[in-house]
């Protein structure tokens, strides 16, 4: 699903989920948007685009930054509504930001989050104060 609303245009920082203790009803909650989500009628009109090409080739085009193909125009075109349910009453638990105490500044900052990949799967947290970036191993 990720690689999909990857490349329909979902920002990757809004599939990002924090790593921490969450209540049963937020997690059933948001558990019951994503299944509304997939099972939709715009996120069925993205996949059958998706699924013209093979994974390998989206990934070639983006990295050789190809541009203006007709399956590129289609996945384009039929993610627009797709975007707009992904927009709609999406849970908190897809967010990328939370408060937090930094330890550098010592003040209750808005930290964001991203993951990253290298040579394993890390994240990275910024403070929105002092703009410090700290390394989350997981």
């Amino acid at each position: 699903m990720k690689p999909l609303l990857l490349g329909a245009g979902v920002p990757e920082h809004q599939l990002f989920i924090i790593s921490k203790t969450y209540k049963t009803k937020t997690l059933a909650t948001a558990f019951d948007w994503l299944h509304d989500l997939f099972m939709s009628q715009q996120y069925g009109d993205c996949l059958i685009v998706w699924r013209s090409v093979e994974p390998e080739t989206w990934e070639r085009y983006r990295l050789l930054d190809v541009q203006g193909l007709t399956e590129q125009r289609l996945l384009i075109e039929k993610s627009k509504p797709l975007i707009r349910l992904w927009k709609n009453k999406r849970p908190r638990l897809f967010m990328n930001r939370q408060k937090e105490l930094c330890p550098e500044c010592e003040e209750t900052a808005v930290f964001t989050y991203e993951t990253h990949q290298y040579d394993d799967l890390f994240y990275i947290k910024e403070c929105t104060i002092c703009n410090k970036v700290y390394r989350i191993d997981k």
